[in-house]
């Protein structure tokens, strides 16, 4: 996607370019800048120009954030290219933080991206602890839609990433109240048991899950849930039957974990839940331990290394 210049009240966003390396270093090697960043500060302008060249690709679409008057590049905000789902990134030198900015700029990308480019939704990957750059998502009318948890390859440790997401609809409502229904909101697995009440009762007792509902007496239908909030973590339906579907034993969960795997596996082995297999760093990028439940339903889990 070709971007083309765009003005503001206060500032030019013109095509990024490899030749906006240079400036850009100043952003680069600055440790405030890049403290949420998938890298960590440059030591040369070298490794600025080969961020930009990976960024400047033919599906994607950036912009220089300069000052009116002023061509320099201080920043740059746009579109990735090869996602799923729209995608936006954005960075600013700290020396322009805490003036609006960056609300400017992203404003002015949103409008561009939902009228010329034509996007019917665009979405943000915001770190936990970034209160600056999700207050920036707020403001410009972008909703918290989900997390997941990431860890970049300079950390020591894993960090949780905020989803905020923004439709199209929305912006051109003034980012008023949905005026259309969500078609389908999230996947719950549903397991079919033998014994709902004694299923439940493992998954909280052995598990560390906690008991959503129970329906019938006895039991023929229920959920148990690992959550900090109702709508995020992990949901698990549980079914009454009389048999067990006879490929039970080739049927896997995958729970994506937080960074505390390897204890959470210590105390599974320490209460007696059967491990198929230990914590393993596999090649995809993930450490994964999978265990049998009572039924013999295997649950993997992995958080990113």
């Amino acid at each position: 996607m070709l971007s083309t210049p765009v003005w503001t009240q206060r500032l030019q966003l013109r095509p990024l370019d490899l030749d906006d390396a240079v400036a850009l270093f100043d952003v680069y090697r600055d440790s405030a800048a890049m403290r949420f960043m998938n890298e960590p500060p440059h030591v040369d302008v070298g490794q600025t120009r080969a961020t930009l060249a990976h960024m400047l690709t033919a599906d994607a679409c950036w912009w220089a954030i300069c000052l009116r008057g002023d061509d320099r590049a201080r920043g740059f905000v746009g579109y990735l290219a090869n996602t799923n789902v729209p995608g936006m990134g954005y960075i600013l030198h700290p020396d322009l933080w805490g003036s609006g900015y960056m609300t400017e700029a992203v404003h002015a990308a949103l409008e561009v991206g939902f009228t010329s480019l034509g996007l019917d939704r665009v979405e943000l990957w915001i770190n936990d602890a970034n209160i600056a750059s999700r207050k920036v998502a707020q403001r410009t009318g972008f909703s918290l839609r989900g997390r997941f948890c990431m860890r970049y390859p300079h950390e020591a440790t894993a960090h949780d990433k905020l989803v905020f997401g923004l439709y199209r609809y929305e912006w051109e409502a003034q980012h008023l109240a949905p005026t259309r229904p969500i078609s389908l909101y999230r996947l719950q697995p549903i397991l079919s048991v033998l014994d709902v009440k004694e299923s439940a009762a493992y998954y909280c007792d052995q598990l560390e899950f906690t008991l959503d509902f129970l329906y019938g007496n006895p039991p023929v239908h229920g959920a148990v849930a690992c959550n900090e909030w109702t709508t995020e973590g992990v949901t698990i339906q549980l079914s009454k039957v009389n048999s067990l579907p006879a490929a039970i034993h080739g049927m896997a969960l995958y729970i994506f974990a937080g960074p505390d795997l390897d204890s959470r596996h210590e105390r599974y082995a320490a209460r007696g839940v059967t491990v198929i297999q230990p914590p393993s760093t596999m090649p995809w990028g993930m450490r994964e331990f999978q265990i049998a439940d009572n039924t013999g339903y295997r649950l993997r889990f992995g958080t990113p290394v």
